[in-house]
């Protein structure tokens, strides 16, 4: 219920309902007091999580803060109190998982119009050093103006000129959208992105991602062997997008200085010829 929201975010937003909630906390939407702006209000319980947890919000903020693009959710707000971490950002409509799930798969039209806007908060990120991690249809969302906004960057991984790869030693994120060598822990650089960019686009063209089985050392198998099923009349040129971007060894995937370049991208095309049948 929103009258038992702490008062320090009693005095800064009007709650309007709650629109979310799970093991992260609960989700409002809200008005600022001070000028009506439609917002996101996040509150996330320290009850029963550790400072690490709590320390991944923290960083997050502290990441969002420093950026502004259209295609990057807006951070609005930051504060703590004695029992929560609030987070307030622009409210959206929906992420792009809900969206697909009531429209199942979309035309390559539309395909082209969210890549070009992810690829386009990507390479500001990736300007700055700055690997997403995990890209997903529930972390990509459709602001109240139609466009796309990239969040969650609670896995973010901040590169340095003196360490341009990095690697983990522990799986962090989605495996579905995992590119191969993070699967296997190996090294990776930013063109881990572009793969798991490309699994949301093959998903929401197809309906589905190309690999699907749950089983983590099975999903890792497939990625790594598997060759991927391409839907019958998928304009070529969105095939061949997708392919460069899910090329399993990283060093044959798109750079920054070809992938703009590329006719999916800049040739017209229609959904006359798309279909997953």
């Amino acid at each position: 219920m929103a009258d038992d929201l702490p008062p320090e975010a009693l005095d800064k937003y009007i709650t309007l309902v709650q629109v979310g909630e799970g093991q992260y906390g609960r989700v409002f939407k809200a008005h600022t007091r001070n000028n009506g702006a439609l917002v996101a209000l996040k509150l996330v319980s320290k009850k029963y999580k550790s400072d690490r947890e709590l320390g991944v919000y923290r960083e997050e903020s502290a990441l969002l803060r420093k950026l502004s693009h259209s295609h990057i959710v807006h951070l609005v707000d930051f504060f703590e109190t004695a029992d929560d971490i609030c987070i307030a950002t622009e409210f959206c409509q929906c992420d792009l998982g809900e969206y697909l799930q009531a429209h199942k798969y979309l035309g390559a039209v539309e395909v082209r119009v969210i890549a070009k806007q992810l690829l386009s908060a990507l390479k500001y990120l990736h300007s700055r050093g700055i690997i997403h991690h995990d890209i997903k249809p529930q972390n990509i969302l459709i602001g109240l103006d139609g466009r796309i906004k990239l969040c969650d960057f609670g896995l973010a991984t901040q590169l340095t000129p003196t360490r341009d790869t990095t690697y983990q030693t522990t799986l962090k994120g989605t495996p579905l959208y995992m590119a191969p060598e993070v699967l296997v822990k190996s090294r990776y650089t930013y063109q881990c992105d572009f793969w798991s960019l490309g699994i949301v686009l093959y998903e929401i063209f197809v309906g589905q991602v190309p690999f699907t089985v749950s089983d983590l050392t099975l999903l890792t198998d497939h990625v790594t062997r598997n060759p991927i099923l391409w839907p019958k009349g998928i304009p070529p040129n969105l095939k061949g997008f997708l392919d460069k971007l899910l090329q399993r060894d990283p060093d044959l995937r798109f750079t920054w200085s070809t992938i703009l370049k590329h006719p999916f991208l800049t040739e017209k095309i229609t959904d006359d010829n798309s279909s997953t049948g």
